[in-house]
């Protein structure tokens, strides 16, 4: 769980980008994500991250947004978590091809393939072997952030981690 002051400012941070105030949102994500690092949390950290790194892209800002999301992949990538380098990875390809941004989504791919231990393949199946989780909210009730089950950390088969806030969200 966040500090209050912490958990405003994710949730001020969400409402941004729902209403494409982009470049706010960016700062206020890097700013979350510093945070973050400085208290060892790198999942929430890399998740912020990326985060910024959208918002910057959203906001017409490409190198900034280029440099946060590899950050994010960087950070955890050197915690050994290949399975969400993968999962994000595979988000932002998609997500830039989706903007027309092929150069880009082509970076980041060569970045799986050069930083993966293992071939996406490999990450694509293991995910379909994941036992049937139940439905989760779409936001977290807490900060705000958008929520994918595929994502998430299961802390058991009912509950799972908000990847921004650490909240536990309750499946339906």
């Amino acid at each position: 769980m966040l500090r209050p002051r912490a958990q405003r400012a994710l949730q001020r941070a969400h409402r941004l980008m729902e209403n494409g105030e982009y470049a706010n949102a960016a700062d206020l994500f890097v700013m979350l994500a510093q945070g973050a690092q400085d208290l060892g949390r790198t999942p929430q950290a890399a998740r912020l991250f990326l985060q910024g790194g959208k918002a910057c892209l959203l906001a017409g800002q490409r190198q900034r947004g280029r440099d946060l999301l590899h950050r994010g992949l960087d950070l955890l990538a050197q915690a050994g978590m290949w399975a969400k380098v993968h999962q994000a990875g595979e988000r932002i390809v998609t997500e830039l091809e989706g903007w027309g941004e092929t150069e880009m989504a082509d970076e980041f791919r060569q970045y799986l393939e050069k930083n993966l231990p293992e071939s996406a393949e490999v990450y694509r199946q293991r995910a379909k072997q994941q036992p049937a989780r139940p439905s989760l909210p779409l936001h977290c009730p807490s900060c705000g952030g958008p929520v994918r089950p595929d994502e998430v950390e299961w802390l058991d088969d009912n509950t799972a981690e908000c990847p921004y806030c650490g909240s536990g969200l309750r499946g339906e």
